[in-house]
């Protein structure tokens, strides 16, 4: 048998070894990162400004969508309604909720809340186009809408009057395609811009009406719809069709005392005043009524006049009222109250007069600017007119209304301190 031949001596096999070691993406991706970290760290060190305006801008673009997302809805959220007056018994139900709690002027009131006011309560909500609604006692309302839209700003009010009696008034639309409406029973009622309205609804009785008194509105049930003008009313029965369109009686205008007129008096409570306000001519009768509340509850004077345009009150304590009146025609329908007037009765203290001093007096035609200084904190009244614009160091700058007449035209200008203590300064101005 054949041997194999050996290899030469000193020639030995060779063999090849390799080594290699496995390396992940997810190792790989740890070092790059490691990387770039410590090269964004070392660049930071040497230009920090740089580095931290490029990781904003990165951030900004990376949640730009949710941002303005964000952004609008709390631009929407600023809007909500909430409160501004609120007395006696109010309720609010919020619509996640299955309880009743005290509203407060820090609760907002969104889309399906519930609004409630007791025998003696009343509340005045503000919505996001500028609509204020006045719940009377014994009112039941539900927020339907109220939201402002985040692309083109219009607003959309929305309100069902469940139950009681409600006075809303509309403010000026600042964006085109804005609407304010309130529903009672199967009605609705979309209302103009400046318009003001009174809603009755009760079910128990089956009496549903609207009432405007001012601007322009439409109410539709099922197939009808009726344009509304000033001091016109639709009614309807729940088991009856369509709606009646009725035109009702006007309140009279208020006369005296003025609007924001500052009465002093030596005796308050024993001053007799002289209430007047304009005839109507299908009245037969007047509803005076004055209160203590800007919201018009707990009326301290409530008076029906019948044959006189005018009415004597005494026993007034000292402070703020405000006084309507309303018009009865000659089947006893009452007509809506008229625009309230502010009075402020103060007891006129002899020897303590408050710091007033008229600085400058310049004429605008008819209109007089009227520049002064009185002491921090006091109430300033120019011819019935209530000066917003105090300063607070005391000096103040009024513009009056037109003056009515022609040649002498007397300006009373009326300070009142914290402590009570008033001022009267009177100037003639000649209007050419």
């Amino acid at each position: 048998m054949d041997k194999l031949p050996r290899p030469p001596r000193g020639r030995r096999g060779r063999t090849l070894e390799l080594e290699w070691t496995t390396i992940s993406y997810r190792t790989v991706a740890f070092y790059v990162l490691l990387a770039l970290l410590l090269a964004a760290f070392a660049l930071y060190l040497i230009s920090p400004r740089f580095v931290t305006q490029k990781m904003r801008q990165g951030l900004e673009a990376m949640v730009g969508d949710a941002g303005r997302i964000t952004s609008s809805e709390a631009a929407a959220t600023r809007r909500e309604a909430h409160f501004v007056n609120l007395d006696g018994l109010v309720r609010v139900k919020k619509a996640r909720s299955l309880e009743w709690i005290r509203a407060d002027y820090n609760t907002s009131l969104e889309k399906g809340d519930f609004v409630q006011t007791g025998s003696e309560g009343v509340a005045r909500i503000i919505f996001a186009d500028g609509t204020n609604y006045v719940l009377k006692p014994e009112a039941l309302i539900v927020v339907e809408e109220s939201r402002e839209d985040p692309v083109t700003r219009a607003t959309k009010v929305a309100v069902q009057v469940t139950s009681g009696a409600v006075n809303l008034a509309t403010g000026h639309f600042e964006t085109p395609g804005s609407t304010s409406q309130v529903a009672f029973a199967d009605a609705v009622a979309t209302l103009n811009e400046e318009s003001r309205a009174v809603v009755r609804n009760d079910p128990d009785k089956n009496v549903h009406e609207f009432t405007l008194d001012l601007g322009r509105a439409e109410v539709t049930r099922g197939s009808t719809s009726v344009q509304l003008g000033q001091y016109e009313q639709v009614s309807f029965a729940s088991q009856q069709p369509g709606l009646v369109h009725t035109k009702v009686i006007a309140p009279p205008t208020l006369l005296t005392p003025q609007n924001m007129e500052l009465k002093l008096a030596k005796d308050p409570k024993s001053t007799v005043m002289d209430f007047t306000w304009t005839e109507v001519p299908e009245a037969k009768a007047y509803h005076l009524q004055i209160s203590p509340s800007v919201m018009l509850s707990n009326f301290v004077v409530d008076k029906k006049v019948t044959g006189h345009t005018s009415l004597q009150i005494s026993g007034l304590e000292e402070g703020i009222y405000y006084w309507i009146v309303s018009a009865f025609d000659e089947k006893g329908v009452e007509s809506q109250p008229s625009q309230a007037n502010r009075l402020n009765l103060v007891q006129e203290i002899a020897g303590n007069q408050a710091y007033l001093e008229i600085t400058r007096i310049i004429q605008h035609g008819r209109v007089v600017e009227v520049q002064g200084k009185t002491e921090p904190g006091s109430t300033v009244i120019i011819n019935n007119e209530q000066v917003f614009s105090i300063s607070p160091d005391g000096t103040f700058r009024h513009f009056t209304s037109p003056l009515p007449n022609s040649g002498s035209n007397q300006i009373t200008i009326t300070a009142q301190d914290r402590k009570g203590d008033t001022n009267t300064i009177r100037k003639t101005v000649v209007v050419e």
